[in-house]
């Protein structure tokens, strides 16, 4: 599939493939920018979900998605607290770091391209 001319200015069009390729929108993206802002801390579940703004139960859904593909990790505290953290050693953490220092205009055309690209499929 052709990318359109809103992705041309994009250095890096193997992002813009990583993004299509994981279907990564709404809130994967949001998840993952959170994670590239903030790639060495841990949080619990509870607090990823006020940062974002969605419930935990949608949150813990997306994060077992992504542990499942190795780019989250999931590891539990000696009280049995899980906390998660971005998978620095995963191949796409790159991408993820790269996403998360582009402008949100940026962003927000990476998504809607990505968006568009999966109707058209």
């Amino acid at each position: 599939m052709a990318i359109s001319c809103q992705c041309e200015n994009i250095a890096n069009h193997e992002l813009f493939s990583f993004l299509k390729e994981n279907d990564i929108t709404g809130h994967r993206l949001r998840l993952l920018l959170f994670w590239g802002r903030h790639p060495q801390a841990k949080f619990n579940l509870d607090g990823i979900a006020h940062v974002l703004d969605i419930t935990c139960f949608h949150l813990r859904e997306l994060l077992r998605e992504m542990i499942s593909k190795g780019i989250i990790e999931e590891r539990y505290c000696a009280s049995g607290i899980a906390h998660y953290s971005l998978n620095s050693e995963h191949a796409l953490s790159e991408y993820i770091q790269e996403l998360a220092n582009l402008d949100w205009s940026v962003i927000r055309n990476l998504e809607g391209e990505v968006e568009r690209e999966a109707l058209m499929a």
